[in-house]
């Protein structure tokens, strides 16, 4: 049966809902932590050497203008400050992660709705209005696809990253109906990046092409562009291209009354590498500390993991910062000898140490269907793993992890998020006060002026 709306007039009038409601306590605190999350992500990724290509390109190629570039002096035009932020807030992978869609939500919808408050000299309050209503829009269309174009090879953060961008923008930007319309399907009709991106800078640089296409498109729109209006239902479509012609509408009528931030929640992570590595890495930081077991005695380590963590880490012996953050060799070596997975951690001087690379030659990788003996829950997320650490004295020690510390079934507590963000401006290597920032973005929605931030 043919829908009575458009999806894009649907999600235009979500937008227009969302503006208009007082968000909850919890949905506007979880919209606040993980500002501070991604700020933190941002000021650590502008450290990096790829970033500051990206800042060298952006320079020459975007105008400058009153929009901050996180861990630089000078400032970009809109659109400029929401490429490299958005570049700069995936580049160290430690940046959230969503189940719908699995998707980096904030490391997009952050820099573009950061870039455009900015431009405008819009309040904090109004930034985190805006940011829940880009997630929140993202979401709806994500679980609307359902996971299966992740399945499919697209890597959704790019995907649907734009969307997410356009509609928190659009909600800053005051336009009318038919503007936001055109906004939504000109970032939409681009789509996005596939999956081959993993283990080189083309995934943090689509990332930041997702932020910039989101305030590019309603600066666009604000000018009289349009876009196709009918970029879902049409035969050539992004249903039909994407997935099939799959698209369960009632995830986008119920836009306002179902909350993502809330269901399935956002998972904040605590080693800077791929988010399908780390329930692995707790487990065996909980056998090593709980059982004693020395770096010398430890024999083999085996690991059952579903099929998607199987098809993120795919990197067993990795040459490269980039490859080994796609690994589930390397964080498992780290975890062992070191007993944590850090930022200092992301150089060749570990990757290449003869005692990580004899670590990781002890794992092995064994991709299952969840064992009927672990019952279903709300506890276990789809990247759960069993890990087996065989010790040479004959020990087998077996732990289960269903959802890491710092998912949205057991997130992380406000003092580890405060711990993580000290991390990351301490490997920003700049000369930044940590609480002082920390305390303008835990409490945004007391800023004048968004210009004040980063």
């Amino acid at each position: 049966m043919k829908p009575e709306k458009l999806v894009i007039e649907k999600l235009a009038n979500g937008i227009i809902t969302l503006s208009a409601i007082r968000f909850s306590e919890k949905v506007m605190n979880i919209a606040k932590e993980l500002i501070v999350d991604v700020s933190g992500a941002i000021l650590a990724g502008s450290n990096t050497n790829s970033i500051r290509s990206i800042f060298e390109v952006a320079s020459e190629i975007y105008p400058s203008g009153k929009c901050n570039v996180i861990g630089r002096t000078k400032s970009l035009n809109p659109s400029g400050a929401a490429f490299v932020n958005g570049a700069s807030a995936h580049s160290l992978e430690f940046d959230d992660n969503c189940y719908a869609g699995i998707v980096h939500g904030s490391a997009v919808v952050f820099p573009a709705v950061l870039a455009f408050a900015q431009f405008r000299a819009l309040s904090g309050l109004d930034l985190l209005r805006s940011f829940i209503i880009g997630l929140e829009v993202e979401f709806a269309v994500a679980k609307a696809f359902s996971n299966s174009i992740y399945d499919t090879g697209w890597w959704t953060t790019s995907v649907l990253g734009s969307i997410g961008s356009a509609a928190g923008v659009a909600s800053l930007a005051t336009t009318n109906i038919r503007e936001i319309e055109n906004a939504l399907s000109l970032a939409i009709a681009g789509v996005g990046a596939t999956r081959a991106v993993r283990g080189t800078s083309a995934k943090h640089y689509y990332c930041g092409r997702a932020a910039e296409s989101g305030v590019t498109a309603n600066l666009l729109a604000m000018k009289g562009l349009t876009g196709p209006l009918d970029v879902f239902e049409d035969k050539q479509g992004i249903i039909s291209i994407l997935n099939d012609n799959a698209f369960e509408h009632s995830y986008i009528s119920d836009i306002g009354k179902e909350f993502s931030l809330l269901n399935p929640g956002v998972d904040i992570k605590k080693y800077p590498v791929c988010y399908a590595s780390h329930a692995a890495a707790d487990a065996v930081k909980s056998i090593i500390e709980s059982k004693n077991i020395t770096i010398e005695n430890v024999d083999k380590i085996i690991c059952t993991v579903p099929p998607i963590i199987a098809s993120n880490l795919t990197f067993n012996k990795p040459k490269s910062v980039k490859e080994a953050q796609f690994s589930l060799e390397f964080p498992i070596a780290l975890m062992i000898k070191y007993g944590d997975i850090e930022l200092k951690h992301l150089s060749s001087d570990y990757i290449l140490d003869p005692g990580i690379k004899n670590l990781m030659n002890k794992v092995t990788m064994n991709v299952a269907k969840l064992p009927k003996r672990f019952n279903p829950s709300r506890k276990i997320c789809p990247e759960w793993s069993i890990v087996e650490l065989h010790t040479k004295n004959g020990g087998n020690h077996e732990k289960f992890i269903g959802a890491p510390l710092g998912s949205s079934l057991d997130p992380l507590p406000r003092d580890k998020l405060y711990k993580k963000f000290i991390s990351c401006v301490k490997f920003s290597n700049k000369n930044y006060e940590p609480k002082l920032i920390y305390e303008k973005l835990i409490n945004i929605e007391k800023i004048k002026s968004c210009r004040e931030l980063l």
